[in-house]
């Protein structure tokens, strides 16, 4: 089977998946409880703000040659942006403070690879899930470690994005008892690094990440764990920019477009 076929029943599967686990049911139904004009507002400014954390490839990062955000997430928020008939206003900021800049309505919408998790849904609404991937922990080309599980990773010195879902399941683990060295990182080219240069045992990050940093780096993945699905998010009462972002999602279903988009970037 051809990569790009293959990514896109992953996809497709993976989403079919989180609507079984009621995960799409959530970022639906909770919008309805309240009436929002966010769509009007966003119209009559002009643009959309979506706050997002590059480099996170290859949903995300700074083209800086171009001066242009590009990859998965900016292309499919840019599909939304033309149906809102607008244009779209990047807010690159750390991971953590991804969430809380949503709430307080410095950003719009959010779109950086984030997982849809229950503590995540509580906070703000989130879309139909758009992609399904992993969970890896990496380690150097040259490593000789194995792990048949993350409790595995006991005295070794272990880097994650902070705020991310490997982040929050490496600290469970730590809060149980396992001596696991979390060492936490903003950007995801500086987890590499150190992991090559010795100061980490291994990195835990979503695999789509992984792939495309191999074509750099000598790397390779030792233990692979299926993730939550992704989304995109907004606040609970702007139930109508999040319809419109269901209906631009559900339409690229349809026609065909997020399959391009997952050829385009994950083959």
């Amino acid at each position: 089977m051809e990569k790009n076929a293959l990514a896109a029943i992953t996809l497709i599967v993976g989403v079919l998946v989180g609507f079984g686990a009621g995960w799409v049911s959530y970022g639906v139904v909770a919008g309805t409880t309240q009436q929002s004009s966010l769509v009007q507002t966003i119209q009559e400014r002009g643009y959309i703000i979506v706050g997002t954390s590059t480099p996170w490839l290859p949903f995300e990062y700074l083209n800086e040659t171009a001066n242009e955000y590009m990859g998965f997430d900016v292309d499919l928020v840019n599909m939304i942006a033309d149906y809102l008939n607008v244009t779209v206003h990047w807010q690159d900021m750390d991971f953590d403070a991804l969430v809380g800049a949503c709430k307080a309505g410095t950003v719009d919408m959010l779109a950086a690879a984030m997982f849809v998790t229950p503590e995540r849904a509580a906070e703000l609404a989130h879309s139909v899930p758009y992609i399904r991937t992993n969970e890896v922990v990496v380690v150097s080309g040259d490593s000789t470690l194995t792990i048949d599980s993350l409790t595995d990773l006991e005295n070794l010195k272990v880097g994650v994005q902070t705020g991310t879902v490997e982040d929050d399941e490496l600290t469970a683990l730590v809060d149980k008892g396992t001596n696991i060295d979390i060492h936490r990182y903003q950007q995801a080219d500086l987890l590499f690094t150190d992991l090559l240069n010795g100061a980490l045992d291994a990195i835990y990050i979503d695999e789509p990440v992984l792939t495309v940093y191999q074509k750099t780096y000598s790397v390779k993945n030792i233990y692979t764990t299926p993730a939550p699905p992704t989304a995109l998010f907004c606040r609970h009462e702007s139930t109508d920019l999040l319809t419109a972002m269901n209906t631009v999602i559900l339409n690229a279903y349809s026609d065909g477009s997020l399959d391009a988009l997952v050829a385009k970037w994950f083959s």
